[in-house]
């Protein structure tokens, strides 16, 4: 891929992958120490923010070996450029890349998959494995180590975890990064008040039951998969699913990201076979 810096972007749709290896591409030519990345595809906005952007500007930086403050400024600057010229796809819409990426544009892309899928889930405090016990955390937690999914808590579910005195817990929620859930925002209230009704139509009886709500809503902000064992939670996954938050205990999470990683090597070898490029080298390491 090349990247002209001379040229001024004007706001193109692009996916989510390609978003994401635009913004490392732009990362990598300005990085000091040329080692940080953006760890995970930037998530779309339910409603575009104030500048018009319609993809979260929150992304988790996976800094290099030499990096300093001086990295995150860069990363800071990037991500701020590239929401002036680059919007996501909206869902559904299935524009070829001509049209994502019209005669002029600054960026050439690859058709080959990237080895991450583009999923992202939260994990509900009740699924912290803090003692590396739960068989699909551990595999859903190597996967994101491996780059192949996203995996954050909600700063509700984060402040829960590290909460009382058990230090394995704590040192595991430590490590995760979290996403703030902004509920003074406006319009916040109301989503807010529209999840508690399906969550308890009695009314919320107690501090948990709040903390329930505010980390559903997290993920519904976020549109990100919630993995749980809540069963006041699961029980509702219907109609959550209906007002757009998707709900799902870690085995579905991990029939999920099994059936991607399936559909990711088939694009990938379909891929290398037209083009006669080699396969990556993650293809059935996942």
């Amino acid at each position: 891929m090349v990247v002209s810096q001379n040229v001024k972007m004007t706001r193109r749709y692009v996916s989510r992958g390609e978003l994401h290896e635009i913004l490392n591409l732009k990362l990598h030519m300005e990085d000091p120490c040329g080692e940080c990345k953006f760890s995970s595809g930037p998530a779309p906005l339910r409603v575009v923010d104030h500048t018009g952007c319609n993809w979260s500007q929150e992304l988790v930086l996976r800094r290099g070996q030499h990096s300093d403050d001086q990295c995150s400024r860069v990363a800071s600057r990037v991500i701020a450029e590239i929401a002036e010229g680059f919007s996501l796809v909206p869902d559904g819409s299935k524009w070829s890349s001509e049209e994502r990426s019209p005669k002029g544009s600054s960026i050439i892309l690859e058709k080959m998959p990237s080895r991450e899928i583009y999923l992202y889930f939260q994990i509900d405090t009740n699924r912290i494995n803090s003692r590396c016990s739960l068989e699909n955390m551990n595999r859903l937690e190597k996967w994101h180590r491996d780059g192949v999914i996203g995996v954050l808590m909600s700063d509700v579910a984060n402040t829960e975890a590290r909460a009382g005195y058990d230090s394995f817990r704590s040192r595991k929620a430590s490590g995760y990064i979290y996403a703030i859930g902004f509920e003074h925002e406006l319009g916040a209230r109301e989503i807010l008040r529209r999840i508690a009704a399906i969550l308890f139509p009695k009314g919320c009886q107690s501090k948990n039951d709040l903390n329930d709500v505010r980390i559903v809503y997290n993920a519904w902000k976020y549109q990100h998969i919630l993995i749980t064992a809540d069963k006041a939670i699961l029980r509702k996954q219907d109609k959550l699913a209906k007002f757009g938050v998707t709900i799902v205990t870690d085995t579905i999470a991990v029939q999920l990201v099994t059936e991607r990683i399936l559909q990711r090597d088939n694009e990938a070898i379909n891929c290398a076979h037209e083009s006669g490029n080699s396969l990556p080298w993650w293809i059935g390491r996942d």
